[in-house]
C-alpha cells in the first residue's frame, strides 16, 4: 500500500470544507486498511483530568449551568459503556461529557467546519471517532473503530438521532441503529441520556445501564425503538419538571423561533441551516413523505389530458419531519 500524502497545517487551512472532509475520510481509510489500531485508549483515561478542566472552563465562559434531574447509571464496573444521548444542539456535547462520570470517546458525524476549530484539537485529546455520514465506507470504518474501542474497555458517547432535533412534534427523533448493534456485538452497556436546555441551564435525566444479550429474540429495529422509548420517557420527565405553558401564550411563530434558536446556537459563522439538520437525521426508508409523493408535480407539464392534476399541486411544502 502506498504511503498517504499528508498535508501540512497551512495546506489544510487553504482547503474548502468539503475538500477537508474528503481528505480526513481518505486518511481514516488509509489507516484502517493499513491495519493500524486505535492508540492511546488507556493514556487518554489517565489524561482525562485535562479534558475536565477544559470543559469546566468552557462552561464558565459560556455562563451555563447543569441541572441533573435524575442519575440512575453506574460506572463502577469494568463493562464498557455506550452513552446514548439525544441531540439538542448548542453546547450539549460539552455539557454531556461533564455528566458521564467517566472518560468516553465521541462519535462525531460530519465534522465539517469543526475540523478548523480549536475544539477539534480538544476532541482529539479526548478521543474522537469522526465519520462522513454520506460515505458508506467511512460509516463502516467508524462503526468498526467503535467496536474496537469498546472491546478494549473504552467508552463511547454517541448521539443516535444523528442531528439536532428540530422537529415540532417529536420528543425524540427516529434513531440510527448503531448504538444497539454495537452493544449486542461487544457486550457493552447502554446508558440512555436525555437533555434539554432552558435559557442557560442544561437539564439532564440519566437512565439506568442496560445490556442487550446476543441471543435476544428482538430484532435490531425493535431494540432501537426500545432505546428511543427510553430516551423519550427520560426527556418527558424533564418536560414535567418545568412550569406548564398556556397555549394561548405561545406565539404563532414559535416553531420558527425554536428552530432558529437551535441554528444560532450551532452556527459558529459557518452558514449552517435547518436543512442541514434535516439532511443528517435518520430517514426511514419505509416511510414516504408527502413532498416525495407529490414531487412529480413540480416538473409536470400540463396539457388537456392532465390538467385536472393542477388542483393537486402543493402550494406549501410539508416539512419532512412532521409526520415521522
Amino acid at each position: 500500500m502506498s504511503d498517504f500524502n499528508k498535508f501540512s497545517l497551512f495546506q489544510k487551512r487553504r482547503m474548502a470544507i468539503d475538500e477537508l472532509a474528503n481528505y480526513y475520510a481518505e486518511y481514516r481509510k488509509y489507516e484502517y486498511d493499513s491495519g493500524k489500531s486505535l492508540k492511546g485508549i488507556e493514556l487518554r483515561k489517565k489524561m482525562h483530568f485535562l479534558i475536565e478542566g477544559i470543559l469546566k472552563l468552557d462552561q464558565l465562559l459560556s455562563k451555563e449551568n447543569i441541572v441533573i434531574l435524575n442519575d440512575k447509571h453506574t460506572v463502577d464496573n469494568d463493562t464498557p459503556k455506550i452513552f446514548a444521548c439525544i441531540h439538542i444542539g448548542g453546547n450539549d456535547v460539552q455539557r454531556a461529557f461533564q455528566v458521564l462520570g467517566t472518560p468516553a470517546y465521541l462519535m462525531l458525524g460530519d465534522p465539517g467546519y469543526i475540523y478548523r476549530m480549536p475544539i477539534y484539537q480538544a476532541l482529539k485529546l479526548n478521543g474522537v471517532i469522526p465519520l462522513e455520514t454520506k460515505n458508506r465506507e467511512d460509516r463502516k470504518i467508524a462503526y468498526n473503530r467503535s467496536v474496537e474501542l469498546l472491546n478494549n474497555n473504552g467508552n463511547l458517547l454517541i448521539f443516535p438521532e444523528g442531528a439536532w432535533n428540530v422537529s415540532p412534534n417529536l420528543v425524540v427523533m427516529k434513531l440510527f441503529s448503531g448504538a444497539v448493534r454495537m452493544a449486542q456485538e461487544t457486550g457493552a452497556e447502554i446508558v440512555p441520556i436525555a437533555v434539554e436546555q432552558y435559557d442557560n441551564k442544561f437539564y439532564f435525566n440519566i437512565g439506568e445501564n442496560y445490556s442487550i444479550p446476543n441471543n435476544t429474540e428482538y430484532s435490531i429495529q425493535e431494540l432501537t425503538d426500545d432505546l428511543r422509548d427510553k430516551l423519550s420517557t427520560l426527556k418527558w420527565e424533564i418536560f414535567e419538571s418545568q412550569p406548564q405553558l398556556v397555549r394561548d401564550n405561545v406565539p404563532n411563530n414559535y416553531l420558527d423561533t425554536f428552530q432558529n434558536r437551535i441554528v444560532e446556537r450551532c452556527n459558529f459563522g459557518y452558514g449552517l441551516t435547518i436543512q442541514d439538520a434535516l439532511d443528517e437525521c435518520f430517514h426511514d426508508k419505509t416511510i414516504t413523505e408527502p413532498d416525495e409523493v407529490f414531487s412529480f408535480l413540480d416538473d409536470l407539464e400540463l396539457g388537456k389530458n392532465n390538467a385536472f392534476l393542477a388542483k393537486d399541486k402543493i402550494k406549501t411544502k410539508t416539512k419532512k419531519f412532521i409526520n415521522k
